[in-house]
């Protein structure tokens, strides 16, 4: 079925995006244009790709010399941009309109970057794709700066916006004792957020818990899994190897806390499934739910 463009150009303009202006230097003069789809695309080596109408000066510039500036604008920047993105290389050298556009030298490439961006990454291109009506150009970045006192500009229908101020992801909150928050920060390992699975069984008002002898606690039975694994399957072989014979419901929930011990935080996101005793061996017991905050925060009823 074909799709609709009216719909569609209608639609598209409800991405969000941020502007960069791509700078170049060739057969067609030094140039900018602005482009929403820049995207970095790989950690090591660090890859930028650059999303470039077919019949652009840039992307001629670019072709013919294999390097372009990536220069990701702030929200300082909107003449800039609108310039950038409002005319063309045929109609006028946009980097000599004097109000427009700043200057930076760069370090390794023999094209002008803008000033005043919130970063400037210079690219050396690796490879080149035809999509669709556009060329995706992907460059490797041989040198990159920022400054930590710009904010980039938001482009969204048509229209340039400013960044609000960061949404704090809700997180219910736990004050836990030193031993236990001792045993979530060893396991997290200096990860920003401790991933672990864990299963609820619950009966008449009781939670079952796992006893630790060694470091006098009673916790539901839980693990932090290995990267890559599935999440239900591994549960299951833990609770195979801990003795304790359930079974688990398939699908889950999920609990994001910060645990808290004094000043100490730390963030952490539990994987939750629900099960049903078979067989327990001596080292479980059910333990009173209302008499323990994180066991209440674990539980699937409490919001």
């Amino acid at each position: 079925m074909k799709l609709d463009r009216k719909i569609a150009q209608k639609s598209q303009r409800y991405f969000m995006t941020g502007v960069s202006l791509i700078t170049s230097n060739g057969s067609q003069g030094q140039n900018v244009m602005a482009a929403e789809w820049t995207m970095q695309v790989s950690y090591e080596p660090m890859l930028i790709a650059v999303f470039i109408h077919e019949d652009s000066s840039t992307l001629k510039n670019v072709l013919e010399t294999k390097a372009f500036g990536v220069n990701v604008a702030s929200e300082e920047q909107t003449t800039s941009v609108s310039i950038a993105g409002g005319y063309s290389r045929k109609e006028i050298d946009k980097l000599r309109i004097r109000n427009a556009f700043g200057f930076v030298k760069a370090k390794k490439i023999n094209v002008p970057l803008i000033a005043g961006c919130i970063l400037n990454a210079e690219c050396e291109v690796v490879t080149t794709k035809k999509i669709g009506d556009h060329v995706m150009i992907v460059g490797n970045v041989v040198f990159i700066c920022h400054d930590v006192t710009k904010k980039p500009l938001v482009y969204h229908q048509g229209k340039y916006f400013k960044m609000g101020h960061a949404i704090k992801p809700f997180r219910q909150e736990v004050k836990i004792n030193c031993n236990l928050f001792d045993l979530f920060s060893k396991r997290a390992n200096g990860k920003f957020v401790l991933k672990c699975v864990g299963i609820l069984i619950k009966s008449k008002g009781n939670l079952l818990v796992e006893r630790s002898t060694k470091l006098s606690l009673e916790i539901i039975p839980h693990f932090e899994p290995a990267r890559g694994q599935d999440y239900q399957e591994a549960l299951e072989k833990y609770l195979k190897k801990s003795k304790l014979i359930v079974t688990v419901k398939p699908k889950p929930f999920l609990k994001r806390l910060i645990f808290k011990n004094g000043h100490r935080m730390q963030r952490a996101n539990f994987i939750m499934f629900e099960g049903r005793v078979i067989e327990m061996s001596s080292k479980f017991r059910w333990k009173p739910l209302k008499h323990n905050s994180l066991l209440k925060n674990l539980d699937y009823d409490v919001v």
